[in-house]
């Protein structure tokens, strides 16, 4: 695999954006590892193929990240061409990744079209996936099911909409700390004993915000909290 050319001075990086390539590169790992103790625990032949189609999809997210730090550039989405992404495909990989990576219980329910599509960059979507689905795991009970959900809307000034939401059963998070959850290496009240960095959600609203999309924190009904995402739909391939 070959390096890009470079745009920028690689020694030019922050020591913030450099943080941002070992989070992001630690998540396709641990994909990667979950996968691998499952092979090891032996599985038949269409399992064994699922978990070597997940090595490969984290294999080629952590090329993605290293061809972005080679050449310079912030892990974003700002950097690569527009294309055609479907959600239906995107949100149960990324679901089947964080389960291998998590051991949790993540349900996907999509209450779309089958073709729901948004135009942007598929890898820095997954990305954005991997980090709410494994903050909602790392921030609710071990037992407690984790449900993705895919709807389309028609939203004020957005137009045609896929909302995706990943919902949790954990303690929440107050309205008052909810923009700043967002902010990088910000820890909140309830994160200081659990391992972090702070930086999943900033990923998050930069690759939503470069889609021109939104992200909120929201509450969940019966307790948790809700990550609400909403893409322009790509009403061409509905």
């Amino acid at each position: 695999m070959s390096a890009p050319p470079l745009e920028h001075d690689p020694r030019d990086l922050s020591h913030a954006e450099i943080a941002l390539f070992a989070h992001e590169f630690r998540g396709a790992l641990t994909v990667i590892s979950g996968y691998t103790a499952l092979l090891r625990h032996g599985l038949d032949r269409a399992e064994t193929a699922a978990a070597l189609e997940g090595i490969d999809r984290a294999v080629a997210r952590a090329d993605v990240l290293c061809s972005d730090a080679l050449a310079g550039q912030t892990p974003s989405a700002k950097a690569r061409p527009r294309e055609p992404v479907a959600l239906r495909e995107l949100v149960t990989q990324a679901a089947a990744d964080q389960r291998s990576a998590t051991g949790r219980d993540i349900t996907v329910t999509f209450d779309a079209p089958d073709r729901l599509t948004v135009l942007g960059d598929g890898q820095a979507l997954a990305r954005v996936l991997a980090n709410v689905i494994g903050n909602a795991a790392k921030y609710s009970p071990a037992d407690a099911r984790i449900d993705v959900v895919v709807t389309c809307d028609e939203q004020p000034f957005l137009g045609e909409t896929a909302v995706l939401e990943v919902c949790d059963r954990g303690l929440g998070i107050p309205p008052e700390l909810r923009e700043l959850a967002f902010e990088p290496f910000e820890r909140l009240g309830r994160d200081e004993d659990t391992p972090g960095t702070g930086l999943g959600l900033a990923v998050v609203r930069n690759v939503v915000l470069a889609h021109d999309g939104r992200v909120r924190i929201l509450d969940r009904d019966g307790g948790g909290t809700v990550v609400r995402i909403e893409l322009p739909a790509e009403t061409r391939a509905l």
